[in-house]
C-alpha cells in the first residue's frame, strides 16, 4: 500500500513516498507552492502517477500540542485537497521533524545551501516514516 508523505510549508510542499508495501518512506522532491487548489491538484496527479493508496500530511502542532495557526493552514489545505483526492488523507503530528531534518543532512556534510531545498522532503520522509511505523502489522 503506497502512502505519499507531505510536509506543508509556506513556501514548499516536502513530499515522500513510501514502498509498494507501505514500509519504508523516501523523500521524493519538493513542489513550490502556487495556490492551495493548484497545489492540490498537482499532487492529485502525483498519486494518480505514483500509484499512491493514501495520503499523510505532516500537522505542525506547537510544543505544547496545541494547534496554532500553522495548524490551521494545514487543515485548510486539507479540505483543498480532499476536494479533488479521493483518497484517505491522514493527518499525523510533525513537530520537530524540519528540525531533525535539518540536522540529519548537516550531519550527512550538505552545508547550508544544499539542505535548503532538501529539508522539506527530508521532512516529510520522516512523516511518513512515523505514521508507516505506527501502524499495527499486517
Amino acid at each position: 500500500m503506497r502512502a505519499l508523505g507531505i510536509d506543508f510549508g509556506e513556501r514548499r510542499l516536502g513530499l515522500a513516498l513510501s514502498d509498494p508495501e507501505g514500509k519504508v518512506a523516501r523523500p521524493h522532491g519538493v513542489l513550490e507552492r502556487r495556490s492551495p487548489r493548484a497545489d492540490a491538484r498537482r499532487l492529485c496527479l502525483l498519486a494518480i502517477e505514483m500509484d499512491v493508496d493514501e495520503v499523510v500530511l505532516g500537522l505542525p502542532l506547537e510544543e505544547n500540542g496545541v494547534e496554532g495557526g500553522a495548524a490551521a493552514a494545514v487543515r485548510a489545505f486539507l479540505a483543498e485537497l480532499k476536494s479533488h483526492l479521493e483518497l484517505p488523507v491522514h493527518l499525523i503530528d510533525e513537530r520537530r521533524t524540519t528540525r531533525e531534518a535539518e540536522e540529519s543532512l548537516r550531519a550527512a556534510g550538505h552545508d547550508a545551501r544544499s539542505r535548503r531545498g532538501k529539508v522539506d522532503a527530508v521532512a516529510a520522509a520522516l512523516i511518513l516514516q512515523s505514521f508507516l511505523d505506527g501502524r499495527p502489522p499486517i
